[in-house]
């Protein structure tokens, strides 16, 4: 590798850090307009994403142990936007689905975030929207 080819990877590198926190801090900002932690703000988006999910695929999307993952799926509960329910054919598999409320929070957040989002694109001349398309496609389905 040359050079300019470890200098180009370390700024796309760069940028892409700088990219992540400026959308975590989005959804942070948003979410504390609904009252909700950061980590409840990625929890119920993570949720609406897949309208159900098991707690074990949860714990891994969201990168938390078991224990951590209860905790933060009881405070949401309590705040009545989550449910747990049992897999009727499996008792083991419980399932975390959105309240109707926890639904309309979830909905709101990732909507405001990605119509930031889609502000900030709209930016950028059409064929590095497309650029910037293909390399984040490439980098989140490795």
């Amino acid at each position: 590798m040359t050079e300019i080819d470890t200098t180009g990877t370390r700024e796309l590198a760069k940028a892409l850090v700088g990219l992540s926190h400026h959308v975590l801090h989005m959804f942070n900002d948003i979410g504390r307009g609904h009252d909700l932690t950061a980590q409840q703000t990625e929890l119920v988006c993570a949720v609406i994403v897949r309208d159900r999910v098991r707690m074990s695929d949860l714990g891994k999307v969201m990168h938390l142990e078991k224990s951590n993952l209860s905790g933060l799926v009881d405070r949401t509960e309590k705040r009545g936007l989550i449910m747990r329910r049992r897999d009727p054919e499996d008792r083991r598999v419980t399932y975390v689905e959105l309240t109707e409320e926890g639904r309309q929070v979830a909905t709101s957040t990732h909507c405001e975030v990605t119509r930031r989002l889609n502000d900030l694109v709209a930016q950028l001349p059409a064929e590095v929207q497309l650029s910037l398309t293909e390399v984040v496609e490439k980098i989140t389905e490795s």
